[in-house]
C-alpha cells in the first residue's frame, strides 16, 4: 500500500514538468517568428532595389505626386522626401518623323534626408513605344523656357536610349537636401519611324526613384 501511494504521486510531477516544459517551449515560439518575418522583410527589400553594391542595407521610399505639362507649358517639378517615389507625367503630342520634344524637369530633394542613389524610370503608352528616343541632360542652372539653352554647364545624362528606360543619375544636385537638378528631356521619333508612327500623341511616366543608406549600427 505505501509503495503504491509513492508511485501514484509521481504522476502529477511528471505530468507537471512536462507542462512546464511545453510552456516553455511555446514561449519561445513568438521570439522565433519575429526574428524570422525581420529577416524576411530585410531580403525583400534589397531584393527589390537593383540597384547594385551600394554597401549596407537600403531602402526605397514611396510617395507620389502628379503633375500636367503640355508643349512650351514650362518646367514639371518632381518633389520627393523620405517617403519616396514620385510619379510625374509628360505629355507628348504631335511627334513627326524626325521631330523632337522638349520636357524640362527640376528634381528637388524636398525632404530631410540624403539620398545614396537616384534613378529615372520611364515608361512609355503603346504610341510611345515604337521607336521612340529618349535622352536626358543636365544644366547646372535653370533651362531657358524653352529647354534650348542652359546659362551655366551642360551634363549629358544619358543619350538617345528607347523611351521605356531607366536612368541612373549619378552625381545629381538633387541627392543632397533642400537641392534642386535640373533635368532636361528630349524625346526623338527617328526618320525611320513607322508611318503609324507619325502625329503620336502619348503620355511619357517618369519614376522618380530615391535611395538612402540605411543607418549602420554601432
Amino acid at each position: 500500500m505505501t509503495a503504491g501511494a509513492h508511485r501514484a504521486t509521481e504522476v502529477p510531477q511528471r505530468t507537471s514538468r512536462l507542462h512546464a516544459r511545453h510552456r516553455a517551449r511555446a514561449a519561445r515560439i513568438p521570439s522565433a517568428a519575429r526574428h524570422s518575418a525581420r529577416l524576411a522583410l530585410t531580403i525583400t527589400a534589397v531584393s527589390a532595389l537593383l540597384l547594385g553594391a551600394l554597401g549596407g542595407a537600403a531602402a526605397v521610399f514611396t510617395d507620389r505626386a502628379s503633375a500636367g505639362a503640355g508643349v512650351g507649358s514650362g518646367v514639371v517639378i518632381a518633389e520627393f522626401d523620405a517617403t519616396g517615389v514620385t510619379n510625374v507625367a509628360v505629355p507628348v503630342t504631335g511627334l513627326l518623323p524626325g521631330g523632337t520634344a522638349r520636357r524640362l524637369l527640376d528634381l528637388s530633394n524636398a525632404g530631410t534626408v540624403a539620398m545614396s542613389a537616384l534613378q529615372l524610370e520611364s515608361s512609355a503608352g503603346v504610341s510611345l513605344s515604337d521607336g521612340v528616343q529618349l535622352a536626358l541632360d543636365r544644366c547646372s542652372q535653370p533651362w531657358s523656357a524653352d529647354g534650348a539653352t542652359c546659362g551655366g554647364t551642360v551634363t549629358v545624362v544619358a543619350s538617345d536610349r528607347p523611351a521605356t528606360a531607366r536612368i541612373g543619375l549619378p552625381g545629381s544636385p538633387a541627392l543632397a537636401i533642400g537641392a534642386t537638378d535640373h533635368l532636361r528631356l528630349t524625346l526623338r521619333l527617328p526618320e525611320s519611324a513607322p508611318t503609324g508612327a507619325q502625329g503620336t500623341s502619348s503620355t511619357l511616366s517618369i519614376t522618380v526613384v530615391g535611395v538612402q543608406r540605411a543607418a549602420q549600427h554601432r
